[in-house]
């Protein structure tokens, strides 16, 4: 919610910049047309392109309005403490991403759902007096560590390991227990299996948003900058007219609006990773941004 709001503020500058060069273009075009040097059909365009740009103002507005209310909404500010000032822009784009590394591990060590999943097969153990650990399992895999001993780590190498007890219990009673513990060990083995799918897919989003807003700032904005150098050099020259120049200004802006679109969502998809390797479900109570 933060990021929406800083770039939801951050863009209405752009906005701006494109509305004030349609205005210009539309006046320029009236007054031309008035001096006969311009076809009413050109105005009209000109026109037309004003007030698109007045509109995409009016709802960039809104839209920083509405990003700025749920982020005060979600910290909890009364109407006298909502007027905490923003950012004017989004962080760069870091030099490099972060490397995969043992990502699952970490969300399967560190995760708030999956910690909460093995409490629980840990208290129902307990409930059942189930209390004579033989060996240890890994709920992610269908096997048992057959070399495991009680109070000793896995010796099987399991890449992604979310270890468990395994209690021996004789008699009905005990396989009655054994099985209602077993129960608890499949949940546990659930919210696992989604954990590690949802690291990987938050992963998956981090570096595809950190790769286009890297080509976005490496590429796109500096090829519209220098394109609007030549362009601004060919008018200097009488090359081409005002409305060409001003065509090509407004191109600029909209490559670089594309940038801080882009650098907002890897900022959000930043954060995501960050919840899917140590808090929970990051699609857990969220709303999708709006495109």
């Amino acid at each position: 919610a933060y990021f929406e709001a800083v770039a939801a503020r951050q863009l209405i500058g752009y906005d701006e910049q494109v509305k004030d060069a349609a205005d210009a273009c539309a006046d320029l075009a009236r007054r031309m047309v008035v001096a006969g040097n311009f076809s009413t059909l050109d105005q009209m365009r000109e026109q037309a392109f004003y007030a698109d740009a007045a509109s995409q103002l009016a709802r960039a507005r809104q839209l920083a309005t509405a990003r700025r209310e749920r982020l005060t909404r979600l910290l909890g500010l009364s109407d006298s403490q909502a007027n905490f000032q923003l950012p004017e822009r989004l962080p760069d784009l870091p030099g490099q991403i972060v490397p995969p590394g043992d990502a699952e591990q970490t969300a399967m060590d560190k995760r708030l759902d999956v910690l909460l999943a093995k409490r629980d097969a840990e208290i129902a153990a307990r409930s059942l007096g189930l209390t004579n650990a033989t060996r240890w399992i890994n709920a992610l895999d269908a096997g048992y560590q057959d070399k495991s001993q009680t109070g000793t780590p896995d010796e099987n190498g399991f890449q992604v390991q979310v270890q468990l007890p395994l209690f021996d219990a004789g008699g009905a009673q005990g396989a009655r227990a054994q099985a209602k513990y077993m129960q608890a060990v499949n949940r546990t083995a659930e919210v696992a299996v989604n954990a590690r799918s949802e690291v990987r897919e938050s992963y998956a989003a981090y570096r595809t948003t950190y790769d286009l807003a890297k080509h976005y700032r490496d590429e796109v904005v500096p090829l519209h900058k220098r394109i609007a150098d030549e362009n601004l050099l060919r008018y200097n020259g009488m090359l081409i007219g005002v409305f060409e120049l001003m065509a090509d200004a407004r191109e600029q802006v909209t490559a670089v609006t594309g940038y801080v679109e882009a650098l907002r969502d890897y900022w959000i998809a930043d954060t995501s990773l960050q919840t899917a390797l140590t808090g929970r479900s990051p699609d857990a109570g969220s709303t999708p941004p709006a495109m």
